[in-house]
């Protein structure tokens, strides 16, 4: 083995460890809600996630799979495992689709350097595990952008159908996806339209989507109507608009050293974009300019109707174009390495490229295991130590303090609930669970708890 099939394994292999931080039991309050949401039925799981800010899909598709693999044991422990190898086997598909896309348009997909660089970038690993809908949605954008590479390549109309399925169905799955699907059915509308292909064909496919959301649509109106006025997301500034278009490129959290880092590797990113420019096929340079727009798209439209209606937008709503945008960013960073330079300065700054970004990825990974170590790994121990304590006592209702952290807090709920017992805590806010005032919400989904509030 060569010194550079030994670096690519070594990289490959650091991804694999690395996923492995992230498979914990402990859970912070959004996957708490996730878990209590889905302990319910499906119907109530509609009627309830109806009282929230997001569609069902992604919490349907967790207790199916959920109820598949998890049927012989009764253990939240396990479940959260499973329900994070769900999320992680989403991102392994989004992987997939997308190698398979890029092949068709001349690109190699799927390599070990792809693959490393794709899940040791910023925010692919965070999301590619937790137990929320943000690898759902990523794989069905995925599968939304190769149908549509499919039918520019083909013409064939079943392309635009499952293209059309595939947006649907991201629109089930969070409110922004739709966004991100919808720009991309645009922008590829106007594509065809320029390359002279049969314009009505995608025109049908676009209201064919809208109506298949209208259903839901409606209560996604009743939704953006029940967001009060103290709902946790923060007003419009310069910094949250800041915040939108690079918080995702940064697992280092802190607000001065997040910001200084995600701009570092923005720069970085830029010299391998302006290579593709110049040396990549023409589908890969078209391809690419559509998801970089359709990222800056998104996140002006989530910044837009924030202004106008009101705060509902934050950085990670765009993780699933995003994802695609880093993925296309790896393979093009994987190309130079292969591709012949000819030129000294070429290999110098190639080089010099792929040792920037070492750096930058290293301190991110670093920064990130260690936060997981250390905040969900090694409380893991006292997590169980409780766990065991509430399967023992042999009250039903179990007195939990209010003082702890937040998310102890819910995850102890949520723990205490799969063991069919109730809580009782004193003097505990709701809104730390829903965001809002929405006590409705949290008393359906949290049908364990009893809250006294002097």
């Amino acid at each position: 083995m060569n010194k550079k099939a030994k670096i690519t394994l070594s990289l490959f292999l650091l991804s694999i460890v690395y996923m492995l931080f992230f498979m914990h039991p402990t859970i912070w309050r959004d996957e708490s809600f996730t878990m209590a949401l889905i302990s319910h039925n499906y119907g109530n799981i509609i009627r309830l996630d109806a009282l929230d800010v997001h569609p069902p899909l992604y919490y349907i598709l967790l207790k199916f799979f959920l109820n598949i693999t998890t049927f012989w044991t009764t253990s939240l422990f396990t479940k959260v495992i499973f329900a994070r190898l769900f999320s992680y086997l989403l991102a392994i598909g989004t992987f997939v689709v997308l190698s398979k896309t890029v092949k068709n348009m001349g690109a190699p997909g799927g390599n070990a350097i792809q693959w490393a660089g794709f899940f040791l970038a910023p925010s692919v690993m965070r999301y590619s595990t937790q137990l929320r809908m943000y690898a759902l949605a990523a794989l069905l954008l995925a599968l939304l952008f190769n149908q549509l590479q499919h039918y520019d390549n083909s013409h064939k109309v079943g392309h635009i159908f499952l293209s059309v399925l595939f947006a649907s169905l991201a629109s089930y799955t969070h409110y922004f996806a739709a966004i991100a699907a919808g720009w991309l059915l645009l922008l590829y509308f106007i594509k065809f339209q320029f390359n002279k292909y049969d314009g009505h064909t995608i025109i049908r496919a676009i209201e064919i989507f809208l109506i298949m959301f209208t259903p839901w649509g409606v209560v996604a109106f009743l939704q953006m109507n029940r967001i009060s006025s103290n709902y946790w997301i923060p007003a419009v500034s310069w910094d949250t608009v800041r915040g939108n278009f690079i918080n995702l490129f940064t697992d280092v959290f802190g607000s001065d050293t997040s910001q200084w880092y995600a701009i570092a590797l923005i720069a970085i990113a830029i010299y391998p974009i302006i290579w593709a420019y110049r040396n990549m096929s023409d589908k890969f340079k078209s391809a690419l300019t559509i998801l970089l727009s359709v990222y800056v798209l998104t996140t002006i439209s989530g910044i837009i109707i924030s202004l106008l209606l009101r705060p509902i937008y934050i950085a990670r709503y765009a993780y699933p174009i995003y994802s695609l945008l880093i993925f296309f960013i790896m393979v093009i960073v994987s190309n130079m390495s292969k591709k012949p330079v000819n030129h000294l300065s070429n290999t110098f700054s190639v080089s010099l490229l792929f040792s920037a970004l070492v750096v930058i990825i290293g301190i991110n990974v670093g920064f990130l295991g260690s936060n997981q170590f250390m905040n969900y790994d090694l409380p893991t121990a006292s997590l169980a130590s409780s766990v065991q304590d509430y399967q023992e006592n042999t009250n039903q209702v179990i007195n939990i303090n209010s003082k702890q952290n937040v998310n102890t807090i819910i995850e102890k709920m949520v723990y205490i609930k799969y063991m069919n017992k109730q809580v009782k805590i004193n003097n505990f806010n709701t809104g730390h669970v829903t965001g809002s005032d929405n006590q409705a919400l949290f008393n359906g989904v949290f049908d364990n708890v009893i809250v006294n509030n002097k």
